[in-house]
């Protein structure tokens, strides 16, 4: 399902005179939302709003990342079935790579998963039926 330019623009348009700096983010991240573009690029988008914004920004970013905590997944995999899924949710982390290594650790320390081999991936969440 595409998400309309409007319902996006609403997202976005608040982080732009804030964020001028990051105009070609902020378009690439429109782009790929109105697009359902590959969601770990949107992911990778918000972080650099999110690094560039700082922590008195963080008002500005958060319906955007609403929309990704409603609308994104982390998809855990072994071979080829799929373990569980893993609600996207920001936490105390700074950076992407922060992000990714403490989603990892959940997986391999929280889980008793016995594959020697997992994937993880974002995805967006399927519709409800």
């Amino acid at each position: 399902m595409q998400h309309s330019y409007e319902e996006i623009d609403s997202i976005l348009r608040p982080l732009a005179p804030v964020l001028a700096r990051e105009a070609d983010a902020i378009l690439d991240l429109r782009e790929l939302l109105t697009r359902q573009g590959h969601p770990g690029k949107c992911v990778r988008c918000f972080f650099r709003l999110f690094e560039a914004a700082g922590s008195e920004m963080l008002p500005q970013l958060a319906p955007l990342l609403a929309w990704l905590e409603k609308n994104v997944e982390i998809a855990v995999r072994s071979e080829e079935t799929e373990l569980e899924t893993i609600p996207f949710s920001l936490g105390q982390d700074d950076d992407l790579e922060s992000f990714c290594l403490r989603s990892i650790q959940h997986v391999r320390m929280d889980r008793g998963y016995e594959n020697s081999r997992l994937q993880l991936a974002f995805r967006y969440k399927p519709l409800a039926a």
